[in-house]
């Protein structure tokens, strides 16, 4: 007979499993992540999690205990006043030093025997680990509410977000909206974004004005619309090129149809010093280019410095098509 959360010999092998009277499963929900906890008394604990963008992952870990590497034989077994209930063999688990992981498809078995009010047994040669139910049903709501609620994106999903857009448009397009709704519900969330960065490209028109004034409008339709969804006005910068920047053959519709377009931009640290790499290195290839030609001419040249809005228009630059840079020197 199992004592709750003492370890006793029972053909050999050591127990634990939190006592009836005092099981807690506490459920913890965020936007990017949620948990299922439940403490193990004299063991360890179990931990339910569910990540955005990343399967389910049950961990049984442990605080002193080793596991020891081998398979586990994972069990549904009735509380000792449910008599009727036959244990259930629900398949096995491997176990590594301190800790046993479960995913997949098992995930749902043991929570669905866990639903019905059964305990769940992990059961190697010298140690059992019990998941007791009792309490489970309330915090197992509560999570599935989070997972369902799960921001199902991630940053690397939404850093670099491109709009397209028609000429004569009244409004920005449904489908813009809908990815904006998207980043805006992102933003809000994650608290590493630090900036965003609007860039609004036109075709080529018959007066550079007319490119500039077209850019513009659709610039400034996506910041207000991301303010609208309430994300700050000085966190966004927005700029217009009109045709600086062209991506495709501005002689065919097709290629109109690319080149008139915005990016949407999400900055956080990393993103940040990524830039500040490639200031580092287009500063060091100028000193170079520098250096070799004053000695060839014996005359000296001063390497002129790169500011933020310089290194932003390079990057706009980039034919975001095959991520290749333009072959072409520092914007003027």
């Amino acid at each position: 007979m199992l004592v709750c959360g003492v370890s006793v010999g029972q053909t050999h092998a050591q127990t634990y499993i939190a006592p009836f009277s005092d099981a807690q499963w506490k459920a913890q929900s965020g936007d990017f992540a949620c948990t299922l906890n439940h403490e193990i008394p004299g063991f360890g604990s179990a931990k339910l999690t569910r990540k955005a963008g990343a399967g389910e992952i049950l961990d049984i870990s442990s605080k002193s205990q080793p596991f020891g590497s081998g398979a586990f034989k994972v069990e549904a077994i009735a509380p000792t006043w449910r008599s009727d209930v036959i244990p259930k063999t629900l398949g096995q688990a491997q176990a590594s030093a301190k800790s046993l992981k479960v995913s997949g498809a098992q995930i749902a078995a043991i929570t669905g025997s866990l639903e019905q009010g059964t305990n769940v047994m992990f059961s190697g040669s010298s140690l059992r680990v019990g998941l007791e139910a009792r309490n489970f049903g309330p915090a197992f709501a509560t999570y599935k509410t989070c997972v369902k609620n799960l921001i199902p994106y991630t940053f690397k999903q939404l850093s670099h977000t491109v709009l397209m857009y028609e000429p004569d448009a009244d409004e920005l397009s449904s489908k813009s909206k809908a990815e904006l709704d998207k980043v805006a519900r992102y933003v809000k969330a994650d608290k590493q974004v630090l900036g965003i960065i609007v860039d609004a490209h036109s075709d080529k028109l018959p007066k550079p004005e007319q490119g500039e004034a077209l850019s513009k409008r659709e610039a400034d339709w996506v910041t207000a619309y991301l303010v609208e969804k309430g994300i700050p006005a000085e966190t966004i910068t927005t700029r217009s090129h009109g045709d600086k920047f062209p991506i495709a053959d501005n002689k065919t519709k097709a290629g109109q149809a690319k080149n008139r377009r915005v990016t949407v931009r999400l900055e956080n640290a990393e993103t940040r010093k990524e830039m500040e790499k490639k200031v580092a290195a287009i500063k060091a290839s100028e000193e170079k280019a520098a250096a070799e030609k004053a000695a060839s001419s014996e005359a000296e040249k001063s390497v002129p410095a790169i500011d933020a809005k310089q290194l932003e228009d390079l990057t706009e630059q980039q034919n975001i098509m095959n991520g290749k840079q333009p072959d072409v020197g520092l914007p003027r």
